[in-house]
């Protein structure tokens, strides 16, 4: 089972020499015979297909001729094809309720015909299409990876599917599923030479990076897509590649090539009559002269896309774009509908399953009631947007959430200061009728003293919450940026090299290219665990332990043991971050020593608090060895050298045939 519109990829494949100029020459060709055959509803499908990328008035012009040539000839799949075509093209042209009908038309067409499972591929894929370019990725979703089911071969339908459903994971924040699925589309393109398959791809791998601020990552996929739509003559994709290097270069602070970017966008997308186009680059030129300062021009444009958006029926953009004016117009003048319109955008993100824009209207919200002074309010929304954005791009410390609880808690704290002066001073004046002066001066200025006493004890207080928080910031920050941004270059390494030696099995320098990215990856692991302040208790630090010995030794067959003597809350005890990962990499050496030389059976693991120290032992039962006798490695120096650190006791016993202990006493302080 293969669509219609999948031929005229076939002929690009077979035929790489041919230019899409004279593809379509050879298709008119065909249609200007008027033979009535199925070659030419094959043509006019062809034709169709290509004019969407060009000319949206010409892909409807033979699409309706499509149709009526596959009734008249009671071509069941041509006349699926053809409201296929129909649909794309009105939903591109900013006709939705066009689109529906044609939907609607299909769908029938479909359950009329249970039998030709191509149809309801058509219908899955022009529904998934609709839904997605509508701003319902969740609705879409459901409709494509549907036709998963009917393409399981690799070729370039299958390649496709991948790529839409890496697009609507991406809309819906799921950036992980969104890029495996984009490398196994670009894959699947690549094996087949398809070239426009794989700009596409390209172009889509460059949204998630940028999303994971990868920038310049982004911008090297962004190129690369460019280039190969320049080669295609892919003036529509040519739109979408421009608005995304603006967004690069934006973020880059190289404004001018931002806005020329965007510029050529535009031009393009009102050349080819593309109103959802037009008003994404107005939008993101309106947010680029806002972050200028350019506060009237932002508005302009944006009033602009804003109306050009609203021809298409596309909500989810439309929203967006009045989200954005109602934020300026908090900056340019107080909006006394802010609150209720920003309300109302929240409730369209969350019913169309935007979480990303659901996110970032949280945190309009949090402004603009920290504008009001109305902290309580947004602090709760301010914490509702730290949660989302933890889920969607990692766990990141939230200052500004801290911040709003701080001023929050601060303006409680400041009015009970106000409320206890206010009657400290009553009763001054109270007392004031009844006692002599000298009692009212000894009253007086033990209300100060008093007063002064709080304040500084505030300012102590605050003072040693600002350090705290700051250097769990840094850790915070430090552990997220080498998850997020090197952890996610090197797993994208990792992903190519293994894919690449599934073409190339033989590549020795491709099997060291992915063993060191896996030996870095979890080297990494390690050091993004010891920072985190999350883990600074020994109860965690137990924890990883037990999990490492699980992996290594479970996976050698080796029995092992683990023995805690803890006493009362000793397992709660604070470890910072050097001795916590000092104390475990020379655990994780002994663990792997144990577990790659000693040949033995079982390993006897022990930790436990004695007096003023912390200690641990493993103990194997394998073959041991004279330590003279052998050539002294890294491993033992560096176990040495972290004792050292620690002005830690450390022993390593062994003899032949009697196994090999290894002790470590750690001073608690």
């Amino acid at each position: 089972m293969r669509p219609a519109l999948i031929i005229v990829l076939v002929l690009l494949v077979a035929n790489p020499g041919w230019t899409q100029s004279k593809i379509i020459d050879s298709l008119q060709r065909i249609v200007a015979l008027q033979k009535r055959d199925t070659v030419e509803l094959r043509a006019l499908s062809g034709l169709s297909l290509e004019f969407l990328r060009r000319d949206l008035t010409k892909s409807k012009q033979y699409a309706h001729q499509l149709v009526a040539q596959a009734k008249a000839q009671e071509a069941v799949w041509q006349l699926g094809d053809g409201y296929y075509f129909l649909i794309l093209a009105h939903q591109n042209s900013g006709n939705p309720d066009s689109a529906i009908f044609y939907l609607e038309l299909l769908r029938k067409h479909a359950e009329a015909n249970p039998t030709r499972p191509r149809i309801a591929y058509n219908f899955n894929q022009a529904a998934g299409l609709f839904y997605k370019n509508t701003g319902q990725p969740k609705k879409a979703l459901s409709y494509i990876i549907k036709n998963l089911d009917y393409q399981k071969t690799e070729n370039n339908d299958r390649a496709g599917l991948l790529l839409n459903i890496g697009n609507i994971y991406f809309d819906l924040g799921e950036y992980r599923n969104s890029v495996t699925k984009h490398l196994e589309a670009l894959r699947i393109f690549e094996k087949t030479g398809n070239v426009r398959g794989q700009s596409f791809c390209l172009q889509n791998l460059g949204n998630n990076y940028f999303e994971l601020k990868q920038f310049a990552l982004a911008k090297t996929y962004y190129q690369a897509s460019l280039e190969k739509k320049q080669q295609q003559k892919d003036q529509r994709g040519l739109v979408t590649s421009n608005l995304a290097l603006g967004h690069v270069y934006k973020e880059l602070a190289q404004f001018e090539n931002s806005e020329k970017s965007y510029r050529q966008s535009l031009d393009l997308a009102l050349e080819l009559k593309l109103p959802v186009e037009e008003a994404k680059a107005l939008h993101a030129l309106g947010l680029l002269y806002k972050e200028q300062g350019k506060m009237t021009t932002a508005k302009e444009s944006l009033e602009a896309g804003l109306r050009a958006v609203r021809k298409t029926g596309d909500s989810l953009t439309s929203t967006k774009i009045a989200s954005d004016l109602i934020g300026l117009d908090l900056q340019i003048r107080r909006n006394q509908q802010a609150e209720s319109a920003l309300l109302k955008n929240l409730n369209t993100f969350v019913s169309l399953g935007d979480r990303n824009a659901e996110g970032q209207e949280y945190g309009r919200l949090s402004d603009y009631y920290a504008s009001q002074q109305e902290f309580e309010k947004a602090y709760h929304y301010q914490k509702k947007y730290e949660a989302l954005m933890d889920t969607l791009k990692g766990r990141a410390v939230t200052l500004q959430l801290r911040e709003l609880e701080e001023k929050y808690q601060s303006e409680r704290k400041e009015r009970e200061i106000a409320l206890l002066k206010k009657d400290q001073e009553l009763q001054r004046l109270a007392l004031s009728r009844q006692r002599a002066n000298t009692t009212l001066v000894v009253f007086a200025l033990a209300s100060v003293v008093v007063i002064g006493g709080l304040l500084i004890n505030r300012y102590r207080v605050n003072n040693r919450i600002q350090r705290q928080l700051a250097l769990e910031k840094m850790r915070q920050d430090i552990s997220r940026d080498l998850h997020d941004d090197i952890g996610s270059a090197l797993s994208s390494i990792h992903i190519m090299s293994t894919l690449a030696m599934q073409e190339q099995r033989d590549s020795v320098h491709l099997q060291r290219i992915a063993s060191t990215s896996r030996h870095i990856l979890e080297t990494m692991s390690d050091i993004v665990w010891s920072i985190n302040p999350n883990h600074d208790s020994l109860e965690q630090l137990l924890f990883k332990m037990k999990e490492f010995a699980g992996e290594i030794l479970d996976a050698k067959n080796m029995a092992y043991s683990f023995e805690e003597k803890m006493e009362g809350d000793s397992k709660h005890l604070l470890l910072n971050a050097t001795v916590r990962r000092n104390i475990f990499l020379v655990f994780k050496e002994a663990v792997n020593n144990a577990a790659k030389y000693s040949e033995g059976n079982n390993l006897k693991i022990a930790a436990w608090i004695e007096g003023k120290s912390l200690n641990f032992k493993i103990e194997d039962d394998g073959k041991g060895f004279v330590r003279g006798s052998i050539k002294t490695g890294n491993g033992l120096k560096n176990m040495e050298a972290r004792a050292n650190e620690l002005s830690a006791v450390f022993r390593q016993e062994s003899s032949p045939g009697n196994g090999t202990k290894v002790f470590l006493s750690v001073p608690i302080p």
